[in-house]
């Protein structure tokens, strides 16, 4: 029951995250970088949360969050995991100089590539845990 109810939650995470970064590179494409920014946070942290579950660990604290996605992206060797929410924390300063003119826009988009991989990284983490997973494999077959 415990499983089942990870599961139905991870698949709500899966969901929220997926349209959550959709909409993040719709309001960046419309210049609208401040919402993006923030529908990013969204996306990665349920990525994030989504692994931990599938691991058994339920997070929790958006500081609990950042330091498991970084001690993960450690782990696996994997810089844009270990460094996504780095990343985000200074996407608004990043903003504000593409506004003054002293950055190219096109270092938001760099950003956005990167934490978006980083999403897609931890989904498939999800993905390889339910792949190796007994109660998994007897619910799909």
């Amino acid at each position: 029951m415990v499983q089942l109810t990870a599961e139905k939650t991870i698949e709500r995470y899966r969901k929220q995250s997926v349209r959550l970064l959709g909409d993040s590179f719709g309001h960046m494409r419309n210049g609208r970088w401040n919402q993006s920014e923030e529908l990013l946070w969204g996306s990665l942290t349920l990525a994030v949360k989504a692994v931990a579950l599938s691991k058994g660990t339920a997070l929790s604290g958006d500081e609990t969050i950042k330091e498991y996605a970084y001690q993960l992206g450690k782990d696996r060797r994997d810089r844009r995991i270990r460094e996504a929410f780095k990343q985000l924390s200074a996407f608004s300063d990043l903003v504000d100089q593409v506004r003054d003119a002293k950055s190219r826009v096109d270092y938001l988009f760099v950003t956005l590539d990167d934490v978006s991989e980083a999403v897609e990284h931890l989904w498939q983490m999800v993905d390889s845990e339910e792949d190796n997973d007994p109660f998994t494999l007897i619910h799909r077959g």
